[in-house]
C-alpha cells in the first residue's frame, strides 16, 4: 500500500464507500439475514443470494450482488437529514417513518422506534419506555458516520458527541448503544484528523486516552428531560450503568492493546470471542465498535482483509461489524485501496456524492444542481416525504397459493436505490401506476364502473403526511368520503362539512379518483 496520506475529502468518500462495502459483504452471513443458503462460503466478490422475507408476506427475495442492508440505508437517511437542515426533526418525522416502506434487515429496536415515529411519538416519550431504555443494540452506532463527515471542516468534538447522542436517543436508550456510537464517532474523527501514518496500536491508545470525551455522561443541561424520564422508568440506575459500560469498554480496549502486541501469532477468532462477538450480546453497540477498533488496528495496512474478516465471521453480527470496520478503514485509507470488484457496491456514485454534499459549506445548495439535473433527465418523479423518486422497474415473488409480492425498484434524485413491496392477493388485478411499464400498486378500489380510486406507494406516503391522519379519523370515514367522491354528487366543501374534516384533505383524496378509461395516472 502507498504511504500517501489521503485528503479529508478522500477519507470521507472512502468511509462512506467502505461502510456500504462491509455491509454488502457481511449481510448474507448475518444470523438474522434469513439467507436460504445455510452455509455461505468466504468469497472475495459480492454474491447474489435469496432472502426469505416476511414483509409484507412470506416470499423469497433476490438480493443482487453488492446490495446493502439497513446499516447503509440509515446512514444515507442521516446524511439526507443533515443536508435538509434541522436534522433531528427531519430524521424522526420524515426519514425513519418512510424507511419502514423500504427497510432491509432492520432490527427490533429500530423498527419499534420507526413505527413510534410514524405515529408522531418518540419512543422514549411513549408507553414503551422500559423496552426502549433496555435497547443497547448497534442500530445507532452503524448510522452516525455522516455527523463526522459533516463536521470535518469545522471540527468540534464536544458538539459532535452531543449530536451523536441526540441521534442515538431517537431509537436506543441503553448506555451500550450510546457509548458504542460516541466511541465510534471519536475514533472516526481521530482518523479523519490524522495527517501521518497510523502506528500499530495507536488507534487503541488514542481511544483509551479519549475516554473522558466519548465516555462523558449526557449533559444535564441538554438531556434533562430525557434523563428524568430515564430515572422514572428504569429498573437500573442509568448513570451507574453508564459508568459500568464505559469501564468495561476501557478494559476491553486495554485487552485489545495487549493482544495486538502478539503480532503474527494473534488469533482473530479468539480475540473476537473475548470481545463477545459470538455471544448473545453480539449485536450490542459497544461490542460492534470494540471489534471494529481491533480489526482496524490489526489490518490498517490491509483494509480489504480487515473488512473481509468480520464480514465472514459466521455467528457474529457480520454486516454491522464489517460496515463499521469499513467506516474506520475507509476514513484512514481513502479510496485508492478499494478493489475494482468492490466498486460495484450498490449506489457507488450516490455514496461518493453524499460525502461531497456533507462536506459542502452550503449543503442544501450543493444538492440543488444534482437534483435539477436528475429531474431534467426524467420527468416521471413521485413526491415522497424524503424527496422525489422515480420508478425503475418491477418484479414479482410468489407468496405460495395466496398471491404475489410485487417488488418495485425506485431511485431517488440523489441516486439511492430503494425497493418497496406490496402484496397482491390471488385473482386480484392491480393496474399500473406507470403508463409505459407494468407495475403493481398497493391499493386499488373500484366501487363504480365509471370511476376508480387508485393509490400507489408514493400516494399513500403523501396522504399519511396530511395532518388529518394524525387525528382520530377512521378508515370508515375515509371510505365514505371516497364513495361520495366517486358518486360525484357533492362538492369538496360540502363533504368537508359533512364529515367534519379539512376541505384540503377531501381535495387531496379526490386527486386519486379518476375515470375508468384513464390508465395513465401517475
Amino acid at each position: 500500500m502507498s504511504t500517501k496520506i489521503p485528503t479529508q475529502m478522500e477519507k470521507c468518500k472512502g468511509a462512506m464507500l467502505a461502510t456500504a462495502i462491509g455491509d454488502a459483504l457481511g449481510w448474507p452471513n448475518e444470523p438474522r439475514s434469513k439467507n436460504r443458503v445455510k452455509k455461505p462460503k468466504v468469497m472475495d466478490n459480492f454474491v447474489g443470494w435469496i432472502r426469505s422475507s416476511n414483509n409484507p408476506r412470506w416470499h423469497d427475495e433476490k438480493i443482487l450482488p453488492g446490495e446493502y442492508s439497513d446499516d447503509t440505508q440509515l446512514t444515507l437517511a442521516v446524511a439526507r437529514s443533515i443536508i435538509a437542515g434541522d436534522w433531528e426533526t427531519f430524521f424522526a418525522e420524515k426519514e425513519l417513518p418512510f424507511w419502514l416502506n423500504y427497510e432491509r434487515g432492520g432490527g427490533g429496536a429500530l423498527l419499534k422506534a420507526a413505527k413510534s415515529c410514524e405515529k408522531g411519538i418518540l419512543l422514549w416519550q411513549s408507553q414503551y419506555t422500559r423496552d426502549y431504555y433496555n435497547a443497547g443494540g448497534n442500530g445507532a452506532v452503524m448510522r452516525i458516520l455522516p455527523h463526522v463527515i459533516a463536521s470535518a471542516k469545522t471540527p468540534n468534538t464536544a458538539k459532535l458527541i452531543v449530536d451523536v447522542m441526540k441521534d442515538t436517543l431517537i431509537t436506543h436508550g441503553h448506555p451500550r448503544a450510546f457509548l458504542g456510537a460516541t466511541c465510534y464517532a471519536y475514533a472516526l474523527e481521530y482518523l479523519l484528523k490524522k495527517e501521518t501514518i497510523l502506528e500499530y496500536g495507536e488507534l487503541v491508545a488514542a481511544v483509551i486516552d479519549g475516554q473522558n470525551v466519548w465516555g462523558a455522561v449526557p449533559d444535564l443541561d441538554i438531556f434533562e428531560e430525557w434523563l428524568n424520564i430515564a430515572r422514572q422508568n428504569l429498573e437500573y440506575d442509568f448513570l451507574i450503568e453508564w459508568e459500568n459500560v464505559r469501564t468495561r469498554m476501557v478494559k476491553q480496549l486495554e485487552f485489545i492493546g495487549t493482544s495486538l502486541k502478539k503480532g503474527l501469532i494473534l488469533d482473530d477468532t479468539k480475540v473476537l470471542t473475548e470481545l463477545e462477538c459470538f455471544d448473545k450480546s453480539s449485536g450490542a453497540g459497544d461490542v460492534a465498535i470494540l471489534a471494529s477498533i481491533y480489526l482496524t488496528s490489526r489490518y490498517a495496512n490491509n483494509p480489504s482483509l480487515g473488512i473481509k474478516i468480520p464480514a465472514f465471521s459466521f455467528g457474529a453480527d457480520t454486516d454491522t461489524i464489517a460496515s463499521i470496520t469499513g467506516g474506520l478503514l475507509g476514513m484512514l485509507s481513502g479510496t485508492d485501496w478499494i478493489p475494482t470488484e468492490w466498486r460495484e457496491v450498490q449506489d457507488y456514485n450516490c455514496l461518493v456524492q453524499m460525502a461531497e454534499f456533507l462536506m459542502a459549506d452550503n449543503k442544501k445548495e450543493a444538492t440543488k444542481k444534482e437534483v435539477a439535473e436528475a429531474k431534467a433527465q426524467n420527468s416521471q418523479w413521485n413526491a415522497t416525504p424524503i424527496g422525489k423518486m422515480r420508478f425503475v422497474e418491477s418484479s414479482n415473488a410468489p407468496n405460495g397459493k395466496n398471491g404475489i409480492v410485487i417488488i418495485n425498484k425506485w431511485q431517488t434524485t440523489l441516486g439511492q436505490t430503494i425497493y418497496t413491496k406490496t402484496f397482491q392477493p390471488k385473482n386480484i388485478s392491480i393496474q399500473s401506476h406507470q403508463s409505459k411499464k407494468p407495475v403493481s400498486t398497493p391499493q386499488q378500489v373500484t366501487p363504480k364502473e365509471s370511476k376508480k380510486f387508485v393509490l400507489n406507494l408514493m400516494d399513500i406516503s403523501e396522504l399519511l403526511g396530511n395532518p388529518e391522519f394524525k387525528t382520530n379519523i377512521t378508515i370508515g370515514k375515509v371510505l365514505k368520503i371516497i364513495e361520495d367522491l366517486i358518486d360525484d354528487k357533492e362538492t369538496s366543501k360540502n363533504l368537508s362539512k359533512k364529515y367534519k374534516v379539512d376541505q384540503l384533505f377531501v381535495e387531496q383524496i379526490g386527486k386519486y379518483v379518476t375515470d375508468m378509461k384513464d390508465s395513465n395516472r401517475v
